[in-house]
Order: C-alpha cells, then structure tokens, then sequence
C-alpha cells in the first residue's frame, strides 16, 4: 500500500463525504473511490458503509484510522528528520577536552550556545589526553578537540588549529611555604631544590612538557616527590604540603583551600588553549560549532596573560 492511499482514506474518513474530500486532495471523485476500493481489496476488509445519504466507518475502518494517522506522521517526521540533519540540526558531535578546558569561559560559553541553539543535537563530552585527542581528530573518531599544547609543539598538518583561551602557567604553593608571603613574581630559579608534584611525564599534558622546559632553562630539573594525573588532586597534595607544583592559571577556578598562587619571572609562562579539528574532513555539525565559538565576543574569550 501506498503512502498517499493513507492520505485518500484519511480524508474520506475525516470528511465522510467523497466530494469533499476529493477537493481536499485536489483531485476528482471517481479516482478517490477506486483507491478507497483498492485498499478495502487489499485489506480484504470492509473499512466505509456507503449508503446515498452518507458514509460510515466501520468498526475496523475506525481503527484503520488511527493507525494510517500514525503512519502519516510518522512519514511526515522521518522527511523532517532527514531535512534537519542535511541542515546539521539533528546527529552527534562528539568532542574531547583535556582537564583544565571545562574551566576556561569560551568553552563554557561555546557549548552552552550550541546546546541551546541545536538542542537535538547529542553532545558526547570527554575528557582525554592529549595524544589521543590529537590521535582521535586525525583519524577522525572524534569531531573536535581543545588541547593545551607545548608552546614549542608542532600538530600534524591535516589539522586545524584555533586560538580559545590564553593565560599564564602559575606557581602553586602550600599556604605555610616561605615563598608564598612573597609579593610580586617568582624567578623559577628559587624553585631549583622544592620538592614538586607533577603528572607523570607522558600523560598527554602539554603544559607540562613547557613546565620541564622552564626549569631545564633556569638549569634545574624538577624534584618530583609525587606523581598525579587529576589536577584537583595535585592541588590537594600541595595544600597539604607534599610539595609544589606549576599550573595553568584557569585552574584556580578549583577552589582548594590552603594554597597560594604567585606568578613567576625569568620564565615564558604564556600557555594557550586551542581547538582542533581535521580540515580534510567534512562535518556541518563541527563546522557549525566552530562558528558558534569563533563569534564568541572578545569578553567571554578572555587573554588572562
């Protein structure tokens, strides 16, 4: 059975007159009543009584009825799906993050936007390192990624990169450290023998690779007494006094008690989110989010430098 046999008999039966459901279908009687016929021989059931004075539904033709209304909407919805998702206003974009990202305003600010402007959009939201966030855009199993590279990093060419956040990396100490009563900033080379807390070298963090790099250049290596991979729980161990550690400023959005954070000196301390993607791919979702983000005013994509 055809879908605009659905229509006729729907018509016919809202109406219960042939004429004039013919002129609401826009075409002549006599056609309308062989598909109602056509239908009732397919079905082998009887679904109008006619009579010269009107037209009845029988008891199956008023189920009929209900379920040929379905089976319009249905079609109907199945047409609008397709038309939003051409218009990449349905699907699924899927977008990983390391640690510190959820904390910086333009990423915040970005996804709540989109949410709201393509609410039947899926946001799958995952936090990775950055290898494999790097990994995952280029092989295209993930749509976006925001990463805090090394400043001296260099990403493969198939992808894109876009400027997000810029802030400073900090000094994290315990409250009771003889250099947190200090004012002004810190040069890295007083830091030569502190005890550090740190992640362990090859999670994924670029800003930490910059932090090797700073204190190699002060002529130091760091004293790592304690290894952690969240940055909520590196914070902790240094409030509770197990060493020190350098980190990015957007992290003092954690609020952990009995720590103080001094700028540093002598040290390029500049550190910068951005945003990947492949450009070889294609992707309206992306794309779509991408601009959301890029339109953002100058005030929510804050430079804390």
């Amino acid at each position: 059975m055809e879908l605009r046999q659905f229509r006729y008999f729907v018509a016919v039966a809202e109406e219960l007159h042939f004429t004039r459901a013919a002129e609401r279908l826009h075409i002549g009687q006599p056609p309308l009543s062989l598909q109602i016929q056509a239908i009732e021989r397919e079905l082998g059931v009887q679904l109008l009584k006619r009579t010269r004075r009107k037209v009845e539904l029988t008891a199956a033709g008023e189920l009929f009825l209900q379920e040929a209304r379905l089976a319009l909407m249905q079609a109907a919805r199945a047409v609008d799906t397709a038309k939003r998702a051409a218009r990449g206003e349905m699907g699924t974009l899927r977008v990983n993050f390391i640690t510190s990202v959820p904390l910086v305003n333009a990423f915040t600010t970005a996804v709540r936007r989109f949410r709201f402007a393509m609410p039947d959009v899926h946001l799958e939201l995952k936090i990775k390192p950055s290898p494999e966030i790097i990994d995952d855009v280029l092989l295209n199993t993930i749509d976006i990624g925001f990463t805090r590279p090394a400043l001296q990093a260099v990403l493969p060419s198939k992808l894109k990169a876009t400027p997000v956040h810029r802030d400073k990396l900090m000094l994290v100490l315990p409250i009771d450290h003889p250099l947190s009563r200090e004012e002004g900033p810190i040069p890295i080379g007083r830091l030569k023998n502190e005890r550090f807390v740190l992640r362990p070298l090859g999670t994924g963090a670029g800003f930490y690779e910059q932090v090797f790099s700073m204190c190699t250049e002060a002529g130091f290596s760091p004293m790592i007494v304690q290894e952690a991979t969240e940055a909520a729980t590196i914070l902790g161990l240094v409030a509770a006094g197990v060493g020190i550690t350098i980190a990015p400023q957007a992290l003092q959005s954690i609020m952990v008690h009995d720590v103080v954070w001094r700028h540093l000196s002598d040290a390029q301390t500049d550190s910068e989110v951005v945003m990947i993607h492949n450009k070889t791919a294609s992707n309206l979702l992306r794309d779509q989010f991408i601009a959301g983000l890029k339109a953002l005013p100058d005030s929510v994509r804050i430079d804390r430098r």
